[in-house]
Parts: structure tokens; C-alpha cells; sequence
């Protein structure tokens, strides 16, 4: 079964999308981190496309996985793949294989390795330093690059880079090494903010058939 990267790695991409132009201006983390908590205050919701692809830092493969996100306001997410949805309305968090035809639910404040994209935010201020590369293109779209340091080597995030380009000058890709040495590249596209998500999407209802598991 193909996997999506740890679910608070993707929420924080998911907000580094529209942090473009001040990501591009800034000069040290915390003005970076300023922005994007501007940005994640003022959120009322967001949805947007991506593509995925690790390449293992131990073997010699290559797995990719494409779906959409959501956010909305009150630590509430939906993450779909075509074989697993991970969903959290802020108080409870559902994890759907479709391949296993099971459902886990569980309270948030019980996982351990969830991080909220709040929580992280402040974690990646105090943990990263930031720095310009030379500018490249993304199929027709020139773009600035912002690479990401980790100053802690226990991160999980040891490096990442964000490639900004376009008119609205959005992150379009996302490329980042891991403490294991795996590389994953994230592509974003179809984003879409403050549409008026209904809230009762990000409570999951488990199809017939499905095995439901609560963990006390």
C-alpha cells in the first residue's frame, strides 16, 4: 500500500503554498514564519492538488501518489489518495485504507506523532535558517528558489526547498530530505482559499463493509 508522508509535513507545505513573495523577501526564518502565521490566522479554509514522488534514501525506488488536500480553521484536515483518506474535524482523527477496508479512529489529543499545522509552524521557526538559490524554471514558469536548513540534527525535515513562481507567486513545488535520506518532491496545483468548505466534510463517514477500529 502506498503511503502519504507524515500528515503534518503536508499541512505545513499545504500552508508554505502562500507564503511565495514573502518567502522570497525574507531574510531569516522568523520573518518567514511571520507571514506564514499571518496567513494561517487570517485562513478561513484551502483546498489544492498535488503529486508526489519519494525517491528511498536506502533502496533503490521511486513511489509516487497524487490526491487533494483540505484545511479549514480549527485544526481541521482531509487528505485523499487514491488508496487511503486521513481526515480530522480537530478533536478526532480517522485513517481510511481502502485496501485493508478499515477504519481507525482515534482522539487527536492521543496520537502522538500528530502535529498540528499550528504546532509545527512554531517548531519550523525555531528549527530552520533560510537562503536564496539561483532562480530556475518549472515547465513554463520561472521561479524563485528558498532553501530551508535545519539547524537540529533530530528534525525530520533535514533541508527543503521552495520552488515560488508565477503571477501569484505560490509555492509551486516542494522538495525535501528527510533524517532517513529520502527525497520527496511535492507539485501543488488547483489551489482554491475561502471557498466556504462545509465543516461536516472533514467528519468521516465509514463506507458499508468497513471495518471500524476505536482506539480507546
Amino acid at each position: 500500500m502506498k503511503t502519504i508522508p507524515r500528515t503534518g509535513i503536508l499541512l505545513l507545505l499545504f500552508l508554505l503554498i502562500m507564503s511565495g513573495q514573502s518567502s522570497v523577501n525574507a531574510d531569516n526564518s522568523a520573518t518567514i514564519l511571520k507571514s506564514l502565521q499571518e496567513r494561517f490566522e487570517n485562513l478561513i479554509d484551502m483546498e489544492i492538488s498535488f503529486k508526489q514522488e519519494v525517491n528511498s534514501g536506502v533502496f533503490s525506488s521511486v513511489e509516487r501518489t497524487s490526491g487533494k488536500m483540505y484545511l479549514a480553521k480549527g485544526d481541521k484536515f482531509l487528505i485523499q489518495t487514491e488508496d487511503q483518506t486521513i481526515s480530522s474535524d480537530g478533536k478526532l482523527l480517522w485513517v481510511y485504507s481502502k485496501e485493508n477496508k478499515q477504519v481507525t479512529i482515534d482522539k487527536v489529543s492521543n496520537v502522538r506523532d500528530l502535529v498540528r499545522p499550528s504546532d509545527y509552524l512554531f517548531s519550523f521557526r525555531e528549527s530552520y535558517s533560510p537562503s536564496l538559490l539561483p532562480d530556475t524554471t518549472l515547465g513554463k514558469i520561472a521561479c524563485r528558489v528558498v532553501e530551508l536548513v535545519c539547524n537540529e540534527k533530530d528534525e525530520f525535515i533535514q533541508k527543503m526547498t521552495l520552488f515560488i513562481g508565477g503571477d501569484d507567486r505560490l509555492t509551486r513545488r516542494a522538495v525535501y530530505v528527510d533524517i532517513n535520506g529520502n527525497v520527496v518532491t511535492i507539485d501543488f496545483s488547483d489551489l482554491k482559499v475561502d471557498n466556504g468548505l462545509p465543516e461536516n466534510m472533514f467528519e468521516f463517514k465509514t463506507p458499508k463493509g468497513v471495518e471500524e477500529i476505536r482506539i480507546p
